[in-house]
């Protein structure tokens, strides 16, 4: 699903361009921490998301675990670590129904075969983080509070170790650990990239306040 540079994009427009807290950074890519464990499954993936992008009815469950997660811990830091790993979970739900959708429909309409299907969504995707990640104006701040917050495990979805892991992971990603496809990206584009992000982010918005009235 989104990468962790769209990730990173929501939380600037979720915060309005404000400082954005630290630990809610590290939560809004810790989900995908899951695939720091060893022989993890699609089933494990689905755990740590709460099978929220392929079943609508689950929202009151996300919801349920939501408050279970918030109220767990007073601590400032802890909570806006749930916040922003929920905010991923919703994040991945609207992107399947707004953006994925559309690149399955004209992917297939291609003819693209399954496995031409996942190399042209990871081109497409991959490309687009490496342009945020040179380009954006917020990138060095996030970068800097990334490795600065405190890390959490949420249980049993990832790990804390799972979570640091991960982090320095995305971290290094760019300068040491992936190559750049180099391409222009065809089926999702920036503009599409862009303009999910905005709405993405009001609509984050408004489910974690309905959920959380003292945000």
């Amino acid at each position: 699903m989104p990468l962790p540079m769209i990730h990173f994009q929501v939380a600037v427009h979720f915060f309005r361009n404000e400082d954005i807290p630290a630990s809610f950074i590290l939560g809004s890519i810790a989900p995908d921490a899951i695939h720091m464990r060893k022989n993890a499954s699609r089933e494990d993936k689905k755990r740590t998301h709460f099978d929220a992008e392929s079943d609508t009815s689950k929202r009151e469950l996300v919801q349920r675990e939501y408050s279970h997660y918030i109220s767990m811990n007073a601590d400032e830091e802890w909570k806006w670590f749930v916040r922003g790993y929920f905010a991923h979970v919703l994040t991945d739900y609207f992107w399947v129904q707004q953006v994925y959708s559309s690149f399955k429909e004209k992917a297939l309409a291609d003819g693209l075969e399954p496995e031409s299907m996942r190399r042209a969504y990871y081109r497409d995707t991959d490309q687009i983080d490496f342009n945020y990640y040179r380009n954006k104006p917020w990138a060095g701040k996030i970068w800097s509070q990334l490795i600065q917050s405190k890390a959490f495990a949420l249980e049993p979805c990832v790990t804390f170790d799972e979570v640091n892991y991960w982090r320095y992971r995305t971290v290094h990603w760019f300068d040491l650990l992936a190559k750049e496809p180099g391409e222009t990206p065809r089926y999702i584009t920036e503009p599409m990239t862009e303009e999910f992000s905005q709405a993405a982010a009001e609509r984050v918005k408004q489910v974690l306040t309905d959920w959380d009235p003292t945000l």
